[in-house]
């Protein structure tokens, strides 16, 4: 499945993840099992839901 941002924006994302990787391991492989477990509640709404820009309620709608 090709991308619809940029190659130069999907570098700058991973070298962002590295660095948070880098910087807090243990906390970093925490919310990555928790994308991996709730996957099919869907990317966007569990970032919706991270950065507390929805709630639940407001998701479902």
């Amino acid at each position: 499945m090709s991308a619809i941002a940029s190659l130069e924006d999907l570098l700058a994302v991973q070298e962002d993840l590295k660095k948070v990787q880098d910087s807090s391991p243990e906390t970093y492989s925490a919310i990555a099992a928790l994308i991996k477990k709730h996957r099919k509640v869907g990317y966007k709404n569990i970032c919706k839901l991270l950065l507390g820009e929805a709630t639940p309620q407001e998701l479902k709608g």
